[in-house]
C-alpha cells in the first residue's frame, strides 16, 4: 500500500482513532538528539517578547530543518 493511499484510508478514520494513530507513528519514530528545558522555552519566549527581531520567518525554519540527503 502506497503513503497516499494509507493517508486516504486514515483520513476516514474518527477523529479520536486519527489521533490514535498519529500518536503511536510519533512515537515510533527516533527520540530527538536533542531536549529542550521548560526553562530555555520561556528564557527564549521572554527574549522573543523584547527583541522581536530574534523571531524566524517561516521559510527561516524550513530551511533551517532540511537535512542534506
Amino acid at each position: 500500500m502506497k503513503l497516499e493511499e494509507i493517508a486516504a484510508a486514515a483520513s476516514k478514520l474518527p477523529e479520536e482513532e486519527r489521533a490514535s494513530l498519529a500518536s503511536r507513528l510519533l512515537h515510533g519514530l527516533e527520540s530527538p538528539v536533542y531536549e529542550v528545558s521548560d526553562e530555555e522555552v520561556t528564557q527564549r519566549m521572554e527574549e522573543a517578547e523584547s527583541d522581536p527581531g530574534v523571531w524566524l520567518t517561516f521559510d527561516q525554519l524550513v530551511s533551517g530543518l532540511k537535512r542534506p540527503g
